[in-house]
């Protein structure tokens, strides 16, 4: 498994569709899977920019995983997005070798992509709501992970996006997990 984790405009979404056609990998993108939803609060939640609870987000995961063959390598995009999240990930001992890609990117890039991708749920109290809720728990997240012993490769997502995903190619390619 292979969780990319940036805030929004980071450029994960592009990032995980260029790594699942280059490595033949399943694709989950969880903010995909939300808004797809026919819960008219959890709709209502996502175009006013809010988070959901975690066993909303967990859920569809969950749902998500399950429908991947065993021993595929899958890729998600968007998740964990709290600490609960992180710690639930983390505890899954199904999902195969866990790797982590943290796109990392700078406030005024972020504005500048959103506004470009004129989502419906890219106004400007969202975009500030979502900035603010990643940074507040980023750090914490990542500290999971890490004291959980699960790689996390940081990377400058205002690079081009070429050259990310060359980055991005070498540390999975170098880091697949050996059967034996």
């Amino acid at each position: 498994m292979i969780i990319f984790l940036g805030v929004a405009g980071s450029g994960k979404s592009t990032q995980c569709r260029l790594l699942s056609k280059t490595l033949d990998y399943n694709y989950i993108s969880v903010g995909e899977l939300l808004r797809k939803s026919s819960d008219k609060l959890i709709n209502e939640k996502i175009n006013a920019g809010d988070m959901l609870g975690d066993d909303v987000v967990i859920s569809a995961v969950e749902d998500a995983i399950t429908n991947i063959p065993i021993g595929r390598e899958f890729i998600i995009d968007g998740f964990p997005r709290t600490l609960g999240q992180a710690k639930w990930i983390a505890s899954k001992q199904n999902v195969g070798l866990i790797r982590v890609v943290n796109i990392k990117i700078s406030l005024p890039e972020i504005v500048r992509r959103l506004k470009l991708r004129a989502r419906s749920d890219d106004n400007n109290e969202a975009i500030n709501r979502r900035i603010n809720e990643y940074s507040s728990s980023i750090n914490s997240i990542l500290e999971e992970f890490i004291s959980n012993n699960i790689d996390v490769f940081s990377i400058d997502g205002s690079l081009n996006i070429e050259e990310v995903h060359e980055q991005i190619k070498s540390y999975i390619i170098g880091n697949k997990k050996v059967e034996g």
